[in-house]
């Protein structure tokens, strides 16, 4: 789809897009990882679609859903910044290696010649 056919979408139908792709590539992903994707060249389109979403919203002064997403936590409960954080946990000592997994000393290779016998 064209910027100018995005352009003309409203602020529900664009979300509602937004969603439908992000899915579109989510799943896409997945066959192409399992190899049944029917047209691998679509999940390169979907992406394209999807920024271009993001594009217009942001050209209108909104947020992208994942941007606002990320943002909501932290200004939902400034009081929860307050609290104190606990200590760093101790070093964990390293394990000496159990005998099963102790390295194996290689086999000694026979440097000696044999010498043919004349005769």
């Amino acid at each position: 789809m064209k910027a100018a056919k995005w352009r003309d979408l409203s602020d529900d139908e664009m979300t509602q897009k937004v969603r439908e792709l992000s899915e579109e590539v989510f799943n896409l992903r997945f066959q192409l990882t399992m190899g049944v994707a029917k047209n691998p060249s679509r999940i390169g389109e979907a992406r394209r679609d999807l920024a271009r979403a993001y594009t217009i919203i942001r050209e209108r002064g909104g947020a992208p859903a994942a941007v606002a997403a990320a943002v909501a936590p932290a200004a939902v409960e400034p009081a929860a910044m307050a609290a104190p954080v606990p200590a760093k946990v101790a070093a964990k000592k390293p394990r000496a290696r159990t005998a099963a997994k102790a390295k194996k000393p290689a086999a000694a290779k026979s440097t000696k010649k044999t010498k043919k016998a004349k005769g």
